[in-house]
């Protein structure tokens, strides 16, 4: 994220913060395509991403008067949030039945023939079930990276790292899942 960027999500963190509904709303059109990729990377339902996103703003919201710079970038703090909504989805112990699987919800919303969405999908849950074999920074820089589109620099950021360590870990990453996606053993 440019310089210029992080001046003024400072600029509305101070205005939200005392009250100015509009200034969270920009900092909800900055950030929320990325909260929700990140949190649709993680769960499988499409309006369980939506849903939870909303949570995670409405948290930023009620704990944004709390909220101190600490030489922490915001977007670190989203995610933590972020990371822990997903947490919280997962410890809840029922969940409706009549969600439609992940597998099913882009059908008839293609560009693709029935079979070669069947493929894609088949390719997504395959993906999505090896990222959760990663170990935790592993699959976190691969989520921010790819599936919530963030560059080296912002990802560095959102995970408190340098971009150099960002760079080695998403390496390191992607040669993990490839492995697993071909059926190699872990080492």
């Amino acid at each position: 994220m440019p310089d210029w960027q992080d001046e003024q999500v400072i600029h509305w963190i101070e205005d939200a913060k005392n009250g100015d509904a509009d200034s969270f709303g920009l900092i909800y059109e900055q950030y929320a395509d990325i909260v929700f990729r990140f949190i649709y990377s993680q769960v499988s339902h499409y309006q369980d991403a939506e849903d939870l996103t909303e949570e995670v703003f409405l948290r930023i919201w009620r704990s944004l008067g709390s909220y101190q710079q600490k030489g922490v970038p915001f977007i670190a703090y989203i995610f933590r949030i972020a990371r822990n909504a997903v947490i919280d989805h997962y410890r809840q112990a029922t969940r409706t039945r009549n969600q439609i699987p992940f597998e099913e919800e882009f059908v008839g919303h293609s560009k693709f023939e029935p079979e070669q969405q069947a493929a894609l999908n088949n390719t997504q849950k395959e993906i999505r079930a090896r990222l959760k074999e990663l170990r935790e920074d592993y699959r976190n820089v691969l989520i921010l990276r790819f599936f919530s589109g963030l560059s080296t620099g912002e990802t560095a950021q959102a995970l408190g790292k340098s971009p150099g360590a960002v760079r080695v870990l998403q390496h390191r990453a992607l040669a993990a899942l490839k492995k697993l996606i071909s059926g190699q053993p872990r080492t």
